[in-house]
């Protein structure tokens, strides 16, 4: 009899303990996440210096398509052409930027928000007529057809420096 009186009281011990390191692990756990968290929530919706440019090079991007669409020119594919490999490092850039904010699907979130900046900018210029809209922007067409991989990276940081206010700054 005394034996099965062990067993029961080591069982009980050993299920009071488990059931205490369990909260003590799960206590653990929950104390590292809300830290990290802390230190995440507040970079979530930074910007860094990279992400910045990639931003501005995929806006001049965007409006580049959206003009050379409008103004039936096909400066945008012959831009497109020369630039792939430059404008797929700024969508990987913008599209690591949107993860790191938080994006279950960062990919969606690059497309959403590049179709936004495209729609954005088909409104603006549906309200003039296409031959001034055309006119407006023959420099921006002029600067596209000279503009390769390195063009593009001095254009994008340069107009990142001018925008790079605008924008919350990661701390790292």
């Amino acid at each position: 009899m005394v034996g099965g009186w062990v067993c029961c009281v080591i069982a009980v011990v050993d299920r009071v303990w488990g059931n205490a390191m369990r909260k003590i692990v799960l206590a653990a756990a929950l104390f590292a996440a809300a830290s990290s968290q802390g230190v995440s929530a507040a970079d979530k919706q930074c910007y860094s210096a990279a992400d910045v440019e990639a931003e501005q090079a995929i806006l001049f991007q965007t409006n580049l398509m959206v003009i050379s669409s409008a103004c039936k020119d096909t400066i945008y594919g012959e831009f497109r052409a020369r630039n792939s490999d430059a404008i797929i490092r700024y969508q990987k850039a913008m599209i690591d930027h949107f993860r790191r904010a938080g994006s279950r699907n960062a990919q969606s979130e690059f497309d959403r928000w590049n179709t936004s900046l495209a729609n954005e900018i088909s409104l603006k210029q549906g309200a003039l007529p296409m031959a001034q809209v055309c006119q407006q922007v023959a420099e921006m067409r002029k600067l596209a057809s000279t503009l390769d991989a390195k063009g593009l990276h001095d254009y994008a940081v340069a107009k990142a420096t001018s925008a790079a206010d605008s924008h919350p700054r990661c701390s790292k």
